[in-house]
This record gives structure tokens, C-alpha cells and sequence, in this order.
């Protein structure tokens, strides 16, 4: 990778009086730049002569530059200051680009200066007053310098002698060329021939390429001296013409950040100083060429041989010797050039840090320097920038026994940075040329598959490891327990005593912290919550996996007695997902009270979860408002049961007839006393009983010759009540018996 990937963390500050950061990054196609005001700004953007300007409304912060070229180079970005009279931020071009410009968020204003012609119309091309700069030169050149004593000084003086302006002389005349003129005497030499019209367009052509070469210190330009001769005769002291090497060159692209430098600007090691797989030969014998290395290392009056000693010492670090070749360089007092690569190496050759920080700040270099960077570097961010192509062909490119030595050490940086795909390419470059795999590579592979996700394997391979103990007995333990976690499986107790076991051997080393959260987990996933939770005031970073397990592997007791919190008591900061887990357990053991309290500080909680809590707690109106907008058999499940609670009776009936089950949608408007839809219902035994309920006594005509008086009353109420009474036997006859209601039915 040629190109940085910015990445901006800013930090923002109280009041936009104070100073305001510049943070810069470098993209494929434009160049980011990015102003933290730390609030809500009035902000506009339009163009200058050099470039673009920002202007803000009202009181003008102070600018901190200090950084703005710090991941950046000057292929897009030629200079950025702040006009000392307007306090305007100045943005200078070296390309032909245009800025689009944008709010992140409230308070911070991003510019990306991007390649190419700006888009049709666009706003940001015009001044802050509105209209079009005057004189707007568009070529892809260096502005003008920031203005201070020294150049204003330089400025005047250049005015008096007539210095050479090509950006004012020769410049306008190729793009005017009504301002043709031919020379008539020496002085006009820096005026511009043009005998052909139609040859501008190659000589505009040509002008924006020398600016360009200008900018990258290809080509040189410099005010003529004084001209004695005629311009027929003799040489022209201003054209210089320059053969050779460069930093770059014109017809290369834009590289922004040189592949000679660190992300930070730092210089890379050579190459050549890296190649250590030309420094012994894997086809030889070992001990001829450890004999051949170690042979002449003084000569004549006992005088080290600078040559031998070198030859020696690049041995011993092809071996993977590190201790061996630093001895090498005390005992013969040896101060050579490439000493300090060498010192540098033979640490990170041990496992051990480097006091030299030789290779800082060089893992963005092409080279072989960004491997060793990355070892190196004690703690690998996702921040970082790494040239992950240079550090795949150099690890390639190691002897084989190297690859084994450094590849564990190498993926487990990778894994903590989360660059999986780096660290199983140098996986499968060890692979590919070994037979069985070394222990430390095995358990180098049980955390990439544990970070990949495939948690069993991991499991396999740390217990091949613990097949055979050995020095990486522990390493296995730890892989062991976090592969059981990550598929929320128990922990033997075994697991848990022997890693408590090693705390004290491995007490202050690297592998102390990782070997105490092992032990966390361990304790936790075995059943000792207690020794768990404690060891958590010190590892708090673990706390979520720690409730993970008590929610799906505690015994009830267990659980209970860390769940259910007083009303005073803080909730652990833990993810909703779990929160919710532990809700759902109280819930399914008949705990709705504390469930609830739990599930207040979840947002957006399972609407379903809460409805079942509140039912539980015979609080059937908050079910009925968490489950508004929820469809589902299990929504309307637990909707009936609400209302049941309620005796919203016809609500019920109209769910079951919008469901289709017509006898329990009978029953429900029965619970009502809506006969007359009962008896309007499919044949059975509820409209067999609502049509012998007359709505009123039957009345006697006077025809019957005998007036409806109160024995006739209570003789007809006899026999409707007795004929009720028979349907509703025979009703009874034909239902199930009721069953006691199951605890769990509604989550089921």
C-alpha cells in the first residue's frame, strides 16, 4: 500500500475562542482535512488566488498546524495558514484539484481536496463575496508563501531588481497569446515566442507539467543572470537542463507518502540491510557454516576484523541468536554502521522488547522494516498503519525456522489489531512449507479460529497441546478456557485450579494479565461465580461475559443470589442482549419484579419479554401497551390473557373470530352475555342454550280468558329455568375438563 488510510480522532475543545486542531489524511483520489471547533459553527468556504479559504462568523480561533503535514504529503496540499489580517484559514493547492466541503457533525468541518475539475456549478468555486476571483490561476502550482517579515523583505527587494516572475511573464503569455511579443533586445528574453497558434494547447500541455515537475523538485527554476551576448550567439545562462536520478518524476503518479518514509515521516530502513536470508544458507551444513562464520574473527596482533565480526554477528541473527550476536558485538567493542539494525534485531529476534526503538514509527515502510516494525510495536491498535503487502512478502521471504520462531508472535499482533486476513496469510505461509506444526503454531491457530469464530476448533487445538505438557502448557489453558466460553460451554474445575496454579510463576511477565482473565472465566464457567465476580473489580473488561454465563450456565440458587438486585442497587454496565438474557431467566422463574427492573434500562426492550413480565405480575394493562404494535401467535396469545385478566370478554371474542377458532370466540361472547350472537352461531351446545333464553316471559292473550298474573309468572320462569338447566348439562357434557395452567406456556 502506497496511500495512508486517514483515520482523525479529535478531541474536542470547550469554546471556539481556543485553539482548534488540524488533522490531516491521505485517501485514494483527494486529501482530507479535518477542523474539530468543539461546537456549532457558522462556517463558508470559497475560493482564493492560492487555493480556498475558511472563514468563520464571529470570534476567529486560533489554528494549531502543528500536524496538519503529519500523514500527509504536499502532492495536493502545498501550504495551509491563517491570514494574519482576516484570520481566515488559507489553503494552498499544488494540483490541479478542487475542495467539496462538509459537517460531519455540529462543530466539525471536513474538507476533502479532490483530483480533478470541480463539479458543474458548484458553489465552493466562487469567493466569499460571491463572485469569481479576478485573477484565479487554475495550474497545478505552488501558491504563494505565507506572509511574514522575511518574505515581505525578500518581496520588495525582488521588486527593485526586476526578479523573474514566470508565474506573472511567461505564464500569461501562454495563455493570452494576444500578449505575443517578439524580443527586440536581451532584457526581454523572459517574454514568450509564439510563431504557431496552433500549438498552444502542447504548450499548456507542457507548462503544467514543468509546474508540476517544479513542485516535486524535478525540475529547478531560477531567476537568469545577467546576458552579454546576442540571443543568436553563445548559451543561455537561465535553461538548465538536469540528468539523473530524482525524487520522483514527472510522469510518475502523485505519491503523496514517500515509500522511503514511516507513517509518522520516519526514515525506513534499507532493504539491503534486511536481507537476512542471504545471510547463511538453509542447503549447507549447519556446523560448517557456524565453523566458516566463527573462523578469522581477528587478525594480525589480535585486531577484530570489522568483516568477520559483521559476517558473525548477521550469522548468528540468521540463526534467530539474538543474545548470542549482541555478545558478539560487546566482546569485540564493535560500533559498525549497521550496528544499531543489528542490536535492534537480535531483541525482537528473542521475543523481547526493543530498548533501541530503532524500527518506531517504520510500519507503513515498503520494505522488510515493517515486519520488525510490527514486532516492534508492544500493543498493535486497529489504528495503526501497517503496509500489510511489504510484511506478507518479508515474512515470506524469512528462512523457514524464522517463520516458525516469529509467526506466533506476528499473528498474535495481527489478531489483537483484528486483521485477520494478514495473519492467516502468514498462517499459510508457515503451513505450506512444514510438516507437523509446532506447538506455539498450533496455538497460534486455536486464536485465529477462536477471532474467526469457529470456536470449536480452536478447541481442538489447544487440547492437542495439553496432550503433551510442556512449555506452552499454560497458553493452552488460557486457549482452552476462552474456546469453551465462546461457545458457552462449562469449564471443568480442573481447568480453573491449574490456572490459578501458575499465577505465581507468571507474575509479572506479558502473560500475567491474560493468565488472571483466564481465571475469571474459568472460575465463572465451572460454577464459581463468587471467586468470579470478585476477581471482576480488577478486570472489569470481562464483566460481560461474566453475566453471560451466569445467565445461561448458573445453577438457580446461583443466579438468584447475583440477579436479583436491591431497588437501590446499579445495574452492571453490561449489553442490552444480556440484560435481557437475565430478565428472561427471572421472568421463567416467576421473579416478574425483578425482571422488570432489569429490563427499564434496556432500550427498546423484546416487547413480547415484557408483556409476559407484566402479565406475571397481574399488571395487564402495561402487556396490553408493550404489545400495540406486535402481530404474532405469541402476541396474540399473551393479548387474550390480558384482556382475560381485564374481562374485556368481547375484545376476546373478536381476536378468536379474526383467527378463526369460532368456539372459543363463542365462549368469550357467552362470558359477555352476548346471547344473541351465541344464537346466531353454528349449531352446538352454546346455541342449543342461548335459544331456550327467551329475552322475556311469554304473556298471556286475552283470548285465553285467564289475566298473566304472578302464579303464571313463576310457572313459566319454572320451566324455562328447567330447561335451561338441561342445556346447560348437556353443554357441560360436551367440553374438555379445564388443565392447570403451565408456568412457561406463554414463552413457548
Amino acid at each position: 500500500m502506497r496511500y495512508l488510510i486517514a483515520f482523525l480522532v479529535l478531541f474536542a475543545v470547550p469554546a471556539i475562542g481556543q485553539t482548534v486542531r488540524v488533522t490531516s489524511g491521505e485517501h485514494d483520489g483527494f486529501t482530507r482535512l479535518v477542523f474539530d471547533y468543539g461546537q456549532p459553527v457558522n462556517w463558508q468556504v470559497g475560493r482564493s488566488l492560492d487555493g480556498y479559504e475558511v472563514h468563520l462568523t464571529g470570534i476567529k480561533p486560533t489554528y494549531d498546524l502543528s500536524n496538519a503535514f503529519e500523514l500527509i504529503g504536499k502532492s495536493r496540499l502545498a501550504a495551509i495558514w491563517a491570514a494574519p489580517d482576516t484570520g481566515n484559514l488559507q489553503i494552498g493547492l499544488a494540483c490541479a484539484c478542487h475542495v467539496i466541503p462538509f459537517e460531519f457533525r455540529p462543530g466539525i468541518v471536513v474538507l476533502d481536496l479532490k483530483d480533478g475539475a470541480p463539479p458543474s456549478g458548484s458553489s465552493f468555486e466562487l469567493g466569499l463575496n460571491g463572485e469569481k476571483p479576478a485573477s484565479l490561476n487554475t495550474a497545478a502550482v505552488r501558491p504563494r508563501r505565507r506572509p511574514d517579515e522575511k518574505t515581505a523583505l525578500n518581496d520588495q527587494v525582488g521588486e527593485k531588481i526586476g526578479a523573474y516572475d514566470w508565474t506573472k511573464d511567461a505564464y500569461s503569455n501562454l495563455r493570452n497569446p494576444t500578449n505575443q511579443k517578439i524580443p527586440t533586445a536581451p532584457e526581454d528574453r523572459t517574454q514568450v515566442v509564439l510563431d504557431n497558434p496552433g500549438l498552444q494547447p502542447l504548450r499548456d500541455s507542457l507548462f503544467q507539467q514543468m509546474a508540476r515537475g517544479a513542485s516535486q523538485g524535478v525540475v529547478e527554476m531560477t531567476a537568469p543572470g545577467p546576458v552579454t551576448n546576442d540571443l543568436t550567439k553563445g548559451s543561455f545562462p537561465s535553461a538548465q537542463i538536469r540528468i539523473g536520478d530524482a525524487p520522483s518524476s514527472v510522469n510518475q503518479a502523485d505519491r503523496s507518502v514517500d515509500g522511503n518514509l514511516g507513517a509518522q515521516g520516519t526514515q525506513c530502513t534499507p532493504s539491503e540491510q534486511l536481507e537476512i536470508a542471504a545471510w547463511g544458507d538453509e542447503t549447507a551444513p549447519l556446523l560448517n557454516q557456524i565453523a566458516a562464520n566463527r573462523s578469522g574473527l581477528s587478525g594480525e596482533f589480535d585486531k577484530p576484523d570489522p568483516t568477520a565480526i559483521a559476517r558473525a554477528v548477521q550469522f548468528q541473527l540468521y540463526l534467530g541468536f539474538g543474545a548470542e550476536a549482541r555478545q558478539t558485538l560487546r566482546a569485540f567493542e564493535q560500533d559498525q554502521p549497521e550496528s544499531p539494525v543489528w542490536i535492534a534485531l537480535s531483541f525482537l529476534m528473542d521475543g523481547e522488547q526493543d530498548p533501541t526503538h530503532h524500527f518506531a514509527d517504520q510500519a507503513a515502510c515498503d520494505g522488510p522494516a515493517a515486519l520488525w516494525a510490527v514486532l516492534a510495536k508492544e500493543n498493535l491498535t486497529a489504528g495503526d498503519v501497517i503496509n500489510t503487502g511489504a510484511l506478507r512478502l518479508s515474512f515470506a521471504a524469512l528462512p523457514l525456522h524464522l517463520r516458525r520462531q516469529l509467526g506466533p508472535i506476528l499473528i498474535e499482533k495481527l489478531l489483537a489489531k483484528k486483521d485477520l486476513a494478514t495473519a492467516r496469510a502468514l498462517s499459510d505461509a508457515i503451513g505450506r512449507t512444514m510438516g507437523q506444526p509446532t506447538e506455539a503454531m498450533t496455538l497460534a491457530n486455536a486464536e485465529m479460529e477462536l477471532s474467526e469464530g469457529t470456536a470449536a476448533l480452536a478447541e481442538e487445538k489447544a487440547e492437542t497441546v495439553l496432550e503433551h505438557p510442556g512449555p506452552n502448557h499454560v497458553e493452552a489453558l488460557i486457549s482452552l478456557t476462552e474456546a469453551r466460553v465462546a461457545q458457552n460451554l462449562p469449564v471443568s474445575p480442573d481447568i480453573a485450579i491449574a490456572l490459578e496454579a501458575n499465577l505465581s510463576e507468571f507474575a509479572g511477565t506479558d502473560t500475567e494479565p491474560r493468565l488472571i482473565e483466564a481465571l475469571i472465566l474459568a472460575q465463572a464457567a465451572s460454577g464459581n461465580f463468587a471467586a468470579a465476580f470478585v476477581g471482576l473489580s480488577n478486570h472489569p473488561d470481562r464483566q460481560e461475559t461474566v453475566w453471560q454465563l451466569l445467565a445461561s450456565l448458573a445453577a438457580d440458587d446461583v443466579f438468584l443470589t447475583h440477579a436479583v438486585l436491591e431497588s437501590d442497587q446499579v445495574l452492571p454496565e453490561i449489553s442490552d442482549q444480556t440484560k435481557t438474557a437475565v430478565a428472561r431467566r427471572l421472568t421463567g422463574l416467576g421473579l416478574p419484579k425483578p425482571a422488570q427492573k432489569w429490563l427499564e434500562s434496556v432500550n427498546a426492550a423484546d416487547p413480547l419479554l415484557v408483556a409476559e413480565a407484566a402479565l406475571k405480575a397481574s399488571d395487564a394493562q402495561t402487556a396490553l401497551s408493550a404489545l400495540k404494535d406486535v402481530q404474532g401467535d405469541v402476541a396474540t396469545s399473551l393479548r387474550l390473557t390480558a384482556l382475560e385478566i381485564l374481562g374485556h370478554e368481547q375484545q376476546r371474542a373478536e381476536i378468536f373470530e379474526s383467527v378463526g377458532k369460532t368456539a372459543e370466540a363463542t365462549s368469550a361472547q357467552a362470558r359477555a352475555g352476548d346471547w344473541s350472537a351465541v344464537a346466531s352461531a353454528a349449531d352446538g351446545p352454546w346455541k342449543n342454550l342461548a335459544e331456550k333464553l327467551p329475552e322475556t316471559p311469554p304473556k298471556l292473550t286475552e283470548n285465553d280468558g285467564l289475566p298473566y298474573g304472578p302464579l303464571a309468572r313463576g310457572h313459566d320462569l319454572a320451566t324455562a329455568g328447567s330447561d335451561t338447566r338441561a342445556a346447560i348439562g348437556a353443554l357441560l357434557e360436551t367440553l374438555p375438563s379445564p388443565q392447570p395452567p403451565q408456568s412457561d406456556s406463554l414463552t413457548n
